[in-house]
């Protein structure tokens, strides 16, 4: 890399916007930018902090996050000077943060609690991918619009760059923008995948089927069978890239996630004839989950009938 690339990189730092420096406009998800440069960081942590306390009514667990994100102490943390190892270990508090967030992002509480990590932190700048994978169900809503806003996508290389067009009208992201870019971008495709696996993950302390996860499935689901359908012709890469979700999805414990991936399956098998071994593989796998959780037969024999109807005659094995 040439001295005047290095310098351009480095230029293009989150700690080098100039929004940052600025006082005049300052990023914010609630207030206008203007208002909210007259707001002191005092009472945007109050307001932070108001949130956090209406949420541990609702989901206690995000009480860990009392002592990190909104601690006093996180008032006079300053993320651009500190070293490598500090900001990793807050990038991963926000990250957890932002994914126990996304079920209840659509709550004033929650909206009050972004406001302070944009004060503070500027998720928006340092950590845009959670804040993207946050909000990305709410898509089609306007405090979604609001989020990608504040978001730099302009540059045509930037990862985000394609919702860049819904900022200035500021109209909310059809639904049918998604679905194409999940079938013709496997890279987003894997991303909206791992938001189920990353929110079972953040809630595996969390008694019961994680019914709070409900949006997230039904998100998944949804946008996944709509790409599957939609898409003219289903790669190996495309399989290859789905599949450790659904043999995932297949083993899980969790109703609603199981639910998901029957459909995901149902709709992988309706539009492409797969190799012998993986229909077998699938079969087996779908059979084991029927009995090891009998909670949903219907669906689950639904599966597998719509799985051994579509693809080639006696891909089965014998035993």
């Amino acid at each position: 890399m040439t001295s005047l690339a290095q310098q351009l990189k480095r230029l293009a730092l989150p700690q080098n916007d100039p929004s940052l420096l600025s006082r005049k406009d300052v990023a914010s998800l609630l207030f206008d930018p203007k208002e909210a440069a007259g707001i002191d960081r005092d009472t945007f942590f109050a307001l932070g902090c108001t949130g956090l306390e209406e949420l541990l009514g609702i989901e206690p667990l995000f009480e860990e996050f009392q002592d990190t994100l909104f601690s006093p102490a996180s008032k006079n943390l300053e993320r651009s000077v500190q070293t490598k190892e500090v900001n990793q270990r807050l990038d991963a508090g926000i990250s957890l943060f932002l994914t126990r967030l996304s079920p209840y992002f659509m709550l004033k509480p929650a909206q009050k609690c972004l406001e302070w990590l944009i004060h503070r932190f500027h998720i928006h700048l340092y950590n845009e991918d959670s804040l993207v994978a946050c909000v990305l169900p709410y898509h089609e809503t306007k405090v979604f619009v609001r989020v990608i806003q504040l978001l730099k996508t302009k540059d045509p290389t930037h990862r985000w760059n394609w919702l860049h067009a819904i900022k200035k009208p500021g109209v909310p992201l059809p639904r049918s923008t998604v679905i194409t870019h999940c079938y013709k971008n496997l890279s987003f495709l894997d991303f909206i995948c791992s938001l189920v696996t990353k929110s079972i993950k953040a809630y595996s302390g969390s008694s019961g089927n994680c019914a709070q996860l409900r949006v997230i499935f039904s998100f998944y689901a949804s946008t996944i069978v709509l790409a599957l359908d939609a898409v003219e012709k289903i790669t190996d890469a495309l399989i290859a890239k789905l599949l450790p979700y659904i043999q995932k999805g297949l083993k899980s414990p969790l109703t609603d996630y199981k639910a998901a991936t029957y459909m995901i399956a149902s709709q992988l098998a309706v539009k492409v004839v797969m190799e012998p071994a993986l229909v077998n593989t699938l079969a087996l796998q779908i059979s084991s989950s029927l009995s090891q959780d009998p909670a949903m037969p219907r669906e689950g024999l639904g599966c597998l009938i719509v799985l051994l109807q579509n693809q080639k005659e006696g891909c089965l094995e014998t035993k």
